[in-house]
């Protein structure tokens, strides 16, 4: 009986049993290196007190400081171009630094106040006063303003104990344009017979202006 001759070993054979083994293991490195990423940052995660950090915002830039508010118009003053009316120019002063005036000077105490009337271009300018003895005042006032300056008269009253004085002019369509231009009114008293230093005790700026019912009125700063 013959027997079957054996195959041949192919020599293809070992090599490709050699690729498979380590394409094998290459396969189970690569997920066993997946697997301890993962878990890795399963870890990290869990770990309790870590916060994602909060970026913080970035402050805002502070506005533009403000322009300076200007004056409004009517509490400006100028200097007089004419120089008769010089006397009228704004000298402001601080009323809370303003003396009493003492016995001689006869007048205690002057609160002036001007109004106008533009619809029957009228000023009237009222003095509420005290006195410590009745004399003789010389009273006069004039404005100021973008329109220019205007002396509105000079008169010499008795007054009494006390009482309010009241002066009215009428005046013309061009002056009335002033008066209502105005940004202030400079208002000065004199009494007679009395020393030098009562003098400058009452001059008055009137620079606060407000509406009334039938125009304007000026008057002092509280």
């Amino acid at each position: 009986m013959r027997r079957r001759p054996a195959a041949a070993t192919s020599p293809e054979v070992p090599a490709f049993r050699f690729a498979w083994w380590m394409s094998f293991f290459a396969t189970i490195a690569l997920v066993a290196i997946l697997g301890l990423a993962r878990s890795a940052q399963a870890a990290t995660l869990a770990v309790p007190g870590l916060a994602t950090p909060v970026l913080a915002a970035a402050p805002a830039e502070d506005d533009e400081d403000e322009a300076e508010t200007s004056e409004d118009d009517e509490f400006e003053f100028e200097e007089c171009e004419d120089e008769d009316e010089s006397d009228f120019c704004e000298a402001e002063e601080d009323e809370s630094k303003r003396p009493e005036a003492p016995p001689e000077c006869l007048l205690s105490s002057a609160e002036p106040t001007v109004s106008a009337a533009p619809n029957r271009d009228r000023v009237q300018l009222q003095v509420r006063y005290k006195t410590s003895s009745p004399t003789t005042v010389t009273v006069d006032y004039g404005l100021h303003g973008s329109k220019g300056s205007l002396f509105l008269g000079s008169e010499k009253k008795h007054f009494g104990r006390s009482g309010v004085l009241r002066l009215s002019e009428d005046l013309t369509e061009a002056q009335m344009t002033r008066v209502m231009a105005a940004k202030g009114f400079t208002v000065r008293l004199r009494a007679a017979a009395v020393p030098r230093y009562c003098q400058s005790l009452f001059d008055r700026q009137l620079d606060v202006r407000q509406a009334t019912p039938s125009g304007f009125s000026w008057h002092e700063a509280a």
